[in-house]
């Protein structure tokens, strides 16, 4: 028999059958904890949340129309846009998550909000990348990346590649579409067009 570090060997008839002892590969040497980066207690609230609700059922339009002021139908069934500077959450620096003003889906957290100078308030990540959706939008001169509830549809706005770190994008939001809770406590059973919280 011939060995050696990396090599065995055994003569079986007159032929050397080699083994060859192969190290792990490098991925196979990292802990699993060290390949996702860890959730945040708000990410955490919001995934326990969406698994014990119940499967979302749609409204009508004429339902959503008595839900929605006029300015959230319009952004949210009709991707239309609020004014700059002259919107609820633009300058909101509290503490809290934003959802979906439409179904609750949590969308956003504030620790995610930063000041991009747009007058819109604005994320460098929504809080789980399954709670929102993408779309191509070409109602515009040049193409943009529409963002939307992946629960309901209801549109929120557009994402783009001038954000800061550490993604790099900037998620340019309606306030319209959005609900503000503030410091992360459990959804207040009230209206959805109410507001929440004040920035």
């Amino acid at each position: 028999m011939l060995r050696s570090k990396h090599r065995t060997g055994l003569t079986v008839g007159g032929l050397l059958i080699l083994g060859i002892a192969i190290p792990p590969f490098p991925w196979q040497l990292i802990p699993a904890t060290a390949q996702q980066p860890a959730l945040s207690s708000q990410q955490l609230a919001a995934a326990e949340a969406q698994r014990n609700e119940p499967p979302y059922v749609p409204k009508t339009k004429a339902e959503l129309r008595r839900q929605l002021t006029p300015m959230q139908f319009k952004v949210t069934q009709n991707a239309g846009t609020e004014p700059a500077f002259r919107n609820q959450y633009w300058n909101n620096k509290r503490a809290g998550t934003y959802h979906c003003i439409v179904c609750d889906q949590p969308a956003f957290e504030s620790t995610a909000k930063f000041e991009s100078g747009t007058g819109w308030p604005s994320f460098f990540q929504p809080i789980d990348p399954k709670a929102v959706g993408y779309q191509n939008d070409f109602h515009l001169a040049f193409p943009r990346i529409e963002v939307h509830c992946s629960r309901c549809n209801a549109h929120f706005g557009h994402v783009f590649d001038d954000g800061p770190a550490p993604t790099g994008k900037r998620f340019c939001m309606n306030s319209a579409s959005l609900n503000f809770y503030e410091g992360g406590a459990a959804k207040q059973e009230t209206d959805t067009t109410a507001v929440v919280s004040q920035p």
